[in-house]
């Protein structure tokens, strides 16, 4: 018997380094899948950057009328932010600089040739480099990007999202959630964790494509359906509820996003309703681009009107609103 205190410390010892060993795991596991602010800088206790990011295929010079009319107004609505249009030749620099280190994102990015996958994944990709505002070219400014978070919201806010769409339970139209946050326009201070959640599972969701499809990434032909699960505002919603609920410990999704008239606050992301940036749409009780919740105007005079990339679903949505 003498030998059985020993014996006990041992076993303890043992079962405690087991224990840490688990947990330490699991710890790098999260991080790998769901991102850390360890994996880039993150501006967190600080203000986000001021940098208006947009795209366009061809050079800001050689718009239409209307969209270097926006692209003006949203440097006269926001005169102290720094407004960076990045090119196609302009992403691929981008990329290849600031993600060097990351040979994942670089190869599936310049791999890539569907214009729509890679305008989807730019956007997130300068947001978790850089932070700042992202919106589409195809979109117009109507309040300043300084008026967006309320007052009592400004210190406890990292990311602002927005309703894209919204069946308050009922079931959505084919491809689209029961709610769902667009993508066309997104608040960010660099690193954010969701950020690089979106860009990994993106990643992911091409791969499996080129995958599924036995071509390469260059060869990729995507649907609709493909670009709103993989790279679309379906991928970001998905991946902003399973980031709010490791955040917070309880499970979050559309219910605590339904029927929302006010911004709401959960955890360090702010969710504002859908008049904010989807208004003017006939569906999800949307004001109009007049009404003064309305901050940022969606033209959707982009590449989702034509060809495989059809915008069938949200176009069955109007048409829903206007029989309800």
């Amino acid at each position: 018997m003498p030998n059985g205190p020993k014996r006990l410390r041992v076993l303890v010892i043992t079962t405690t380094v087991i224990v840490l060993i688990v947990l330490l795991y699991r710890v790098s596991l999260l991080n790998q899948i769901k991102g850390s602010a360890s994996s880039f800088a993150s501006d967190f206790g600080k203000p986000v950057r001021r940098i208006i990011w947009q795209t366009t295929k061809r050079s800001p010079m050689g718009l239409g009328e209307i969209d270097r009319k926006n692209l003006e107004k949203w440097d006269e609505m926001n005169p102290t932010w720094r407004h960076e249009v990045l090119t196609d030749g302009g992403c691929d620099e981008y990329v290849l600089d600031r993600f060097a280190e990351r040979s994942d994102i670089v190869g599936v990015f310049t791999g890539l040739k569907d214009n729509i996958l890679r305008a989807d994944l730019i956007r997130y990709l300068v947001l978790l480099g850089d932070g700042g505002v992202y919106s589409d070219i195809d979109t117009e400014s109507l309040k300043p990007i300084d008026a967006w978070i309320p007052p009592e919201y400004q210190n406890a806010t990292n990311a602002v999202l927005g309703v894209e769409y919204d069946t308050f339970g009922q079931d959505p139209a084919p491809a689209l959630l029961i709610v769902q946050f667009v993508n066309w326009t997104i608040m960010s201070k660099s690193g954010h964790p969701l950020l690089d959640l979106a860009v990994r599972n993106a990643i992911r969701a091409i791969s499996a494509l080129a995958e599924k499809q036995q071509v390469s990434l260059g060869q990729i032909q995507a649907n609709f359906n493909d670009v709103l699960a993989s790279t679309g505002p379906a991928m970001l919603t998905t991946a902003t509820f399973e980031y709010l609920s490791d955040a917070t410990g309880t499970k979050v999704s559309w219910l605590n996003m339904t029927g929302l008239t006010a911004p709401k606050l959960i955890h360090d992301i702010l969710i504002l309703p859908v008049t904010a940036f989807g208004n003017g749409q006939r569906h999800s009780n949307a004001g109009t681009p007049d009404d003064p919740a309305a901050l940022v105007h969606h033209l959707f005079s982009g590449s989702w009107k034509t060809g495989s990339h059809a915008f069938k679903a949200m176009a069955q949505a109007d048409h829903q609103g206007e029989n309800s």
